[in-house]
């Protein structure tokens, strides 16, 4: 079937050849914040392909609201990859075509190591039926054309032989035609301990693929992903964490930070005025809390938290720590009017009306992974090991 492009797409397994020798720098899905607003951040500072947060494919089938609300984009929004969780070929499938003319590629979350999504059947819970996953990706290029990007984030097989079961389960993935894959060094039950990265199993995967294979794990700085590309000979690396600390961690005017530039935090500070209520306030603040809370002293840290709107943070930044927006009036910036007309999901995609309410979450919500990070803030502990299920799915 024919389906529309709002804008060409991008020829993303050359933007990997392109890159050679280097690596191409990856913004990772992570649910609540790798919207647009902070895709635009990243991309003013060296990340060169940026992820949707991962979006469940039944809720975006069934519901225009859905879609409204966990899509958006702009003309500058550009190379883009939409992720899914989905169970099967048809959810993925239908939101492929759905999504197909504002993105450049879509991926299958089989990575999500949480218990709500392994029982559910999203995420690692694919893992345990690698033909599936293999039937999601051959009917997903049975239906798109051949140069729209379709790939799969994973992490490492548990069990016995993880190692060569990851290889195979690869290998098969880039026969049934996989643009590229992206490889978590850990297992499902090893989730996100930062001790367990598995350094030479990503190398070894790497190695027994013609695709490009971007890795992921423990980036928390720009000299951690040279080093993790060195070591593995990774086609991109991916960043999650880190670059909610330092949102500047891919760009190489600052090699050597180990906290947020001022003027990235600056540049932020121009998008979400840019921005106007596109941006909702909360995550305008939780992104500031992450980039810049390690900059301030407790009872400034328990103030800012206090704040409650754009104008008020604005004035505080400025009052305490002299940065300010670097223009007095920027424009608007712009948006794209996502209409999804072009394509009617089939009846059969909406059976799961009832389970697309169960699995609704609440935006407003701070989210486990913001609530521990502020705690561990307030209190001075160190938080290196603080749990990521709440960028990539877990929620209240």
């Amino acid at each position: 079937m024919h389906l529309p492009q709002q804008r060409p797409h991008h020829d993303i397994a050359e933007l990997f050849a392109e890159a050679q020798p280097d690596f191409v720098r990856v913004s990772a899905p992570m649910v609540r914040y790798s919207k647009l607003e902070f895709r635009r951040l990243v991309r003013l500072n060296g990340v060169q392909l940026a992820f949707t947060p991962m979006m469940i494919s039944d809720s975006i089938n069934n519901s225009e609201k859905a879609r409204q609300n966990e899509f958006s984009t702009g003309a500058d929004d550009q190379p883009l990859i939409a992720q899914f969780a989905a169970k099967d070929a048809s959810e993925f499938v239908t939101s492929a075509q759905l999504i197909y003319p504002y993105v450049d590629g879509i991926d299958l979350n089989c990575g999500c190591p949480q218990s709500w999504a392994m029982a559910k059947g999203y995420g690692c819970g694919l893992l345990r039926q690698p033909e599936l996953v293999r039937d999601v990706v051959q009917q997903v290029r049975r239906t798109l054309p051949n140069d729209f990007s379709v790939s799969v984030k994973m992490r490492l097989l548990g069990g016995d032989e993880s190692l060569k079961r990851t290889i195979e389960l690869g290998r098969q993935l880039e026969h049934a035609g996989v643009t590229f894959l992206t490889l978590h060094g850990r297992t499902p039950a090893q989730k996100h301990s930062k001790d367990t990265l598995n350094i030479p199993a990503m190398a070894e995967v790497r190695q027994s693929l013609q695709i490009p294979l971007i890795v992921n794990g423990n980036v928390e700085s720009w000299e951690d992903a040279c080093q993790l590309h060195a070591q593995t000979g990774a086609a991109g690396v991916m960043a999650a964490r880190g670059l909610l600390a330092n949102p500047a961690l891919f760009n190489s005017a600052y090699p050597l930070a180990k906290t947020t530039p001022v003027a990235c935090v600056q540049q932020w500070l121009d998008i979400a005025a840019s921005a106007g209520d596109n941006l909702q306030f909360q995550c305008f603040h939780h992104h500031l809390t992450f980039m810049w809370s390690g900059e301030m002293r407790r009872e400034l840290r328990v103030r800012f938290n206090s704040l409650s709107s754009k104008e008020q943070v604005t004035d505080f930044l400025e009052e305490h720590y002299n940065v300010r927006p670097g223009e007095a009036f920027p424009a608007a910036a712009n948006y794209t009017d996502c209409t999804y007309t072009h394509f009617t999901p089939p009846k059969h995609a909406r059976h799961i009306a009832a389970e697309t309410d169960e699995l609704a979450w609440s935006a407003k919500s701070d989210g486990k992974f913001f609530t521990e990070f502020r705690a561990h803030q307030l209190t001075g502990t160190g938080g290196e090991d603080l749990e990521l299920g709440g960028l990539f799915g877990e929620e209240e």
